[in-house]
């Protein structure tokens, strides 16, 4: 998953005091809807996305039951609250639904005189490439509602990376060759650079070449395994993205040798990581595509 540029409050696109846009007529709220620090308003499908919602009583009567709503744009979804602060008294918590496309906050009581309550979230950026509009929204009981300037974000073509692993035989004898297979699929809207896949062999096998590359990947320069390594590290692929509902793919075989004098009979798994796009993609396999020597 991909994550932004770490917490730092930057307002980005701010309301105004007295904006009137859900029907509430004049209101002493004001809202302002930004991103956190150094985030950029260009965001890639699965990157996390850090906002920051202000909301200000400028009267002198106050507001009583404030709740507020983010209107997330796309397919985006909030994940978690990263703080709740400001001046303002929170008489009866409501917390958003995860997965929510808009999130509801409440409920504070506001002195007015510029008494605040601000909100710190965060979303997954999903949907389809191209420009978006995101709003927040405030009522309170005794106050009307107010609506954000907008918010302008544009979801950029972006890479979505799985991967498997397998083995044949899966029943292996001290000195004989088993075959790993490694499918990474992109089901992302743009292509995937940069891809590397690390195979960590069981303490009883090395690589003994017997390289396949298959599926619609490119490669530039890229580097192989040395023979006799426990380590299979191979890079330089493109694995494109998904066109008419099917993946990108990147199907890489292998033969690995287990040792003559491999020692103990058992049971013995493979680690898989494959990452891409300078890391910002990762997926990792810890144990898979278990061999069973005897």
């Amino acid at each position: 998953m991909r994550r932004l540029a770490p917490w730092l409050v930057v307002p980005v696109l701010l309301g105004s005091a007295g904006a009137a846009g859900c029907g509430g007529g004049p209101t002493s709220l004001s809202v302002s809807l930004g991103l956190a620090g150094g985030q950029s308003s260009q965001v890639a499908a699965g990157q996390t996305v850090d906002f920051v919602i202000t909301v200000v009583d400028s009267g002198a009567a106050g507001t009583s039951g404030l709740t507020v709503v983010a209107d997330l744009p796309g397919d985006f979804r909030y994940t978690d609250t990263q703080q709740l602060s400001g001046s303002a008294v929170r008489t009866n918590p409501v917390e958003p639904q995860g997965n929510s496309q808009d999130p509801t906050w409440g409920v504070w009581e506001l002195s007015g005189r510029n008494d605040d309550a601000i909100i710190s979230f965060s979303a997954l950026a999903a949907g389809s490439p191209g420009p978006y509009t995101m709003y927040a929204t405030a009522s309170g009981s005794s106050a009307g509602s107010s609506q954000s300037n907008p918010l302008g974000l544009t979801l950029l073509r972006a890479p979505v990376l799985g991967t498997t692993v397998s083995v044949t035989p899966s029943l292996a004898a001290p000195g004989g060759d088993v075959t790993y297979t490694v499918t990474v699929l992109n089901s992302g809207s743009g292509a995937a650079d940069a891809v590397s896949v690390l195979v960590t062999l069981p303490p009883v096998a090395v690589f003994d070449g017997g390289i396949q590359i298959q599926g619609d990947s490119g490669r530039v320069g890229g580097t192989d395994p040395v023979e006799g390594s426990e380590l299979a590290f191979f890079d330089g692929f493109q694995v494109p993205a998904q066109s008419g509902g099917t993946p990108g793919e990147l199907k890489l075989q292998f033969n690995a040798q287990v040792l003559s004098d491999a020692g103990a009979n058992g049971t013995y798994p493979v680690g898989v990581q494959v990452l891409g796009d300078e890391g910002l993609e990762r997926v990792d396999i810890p144990e898979g595509a278990p061999i069973q020597v005897s």
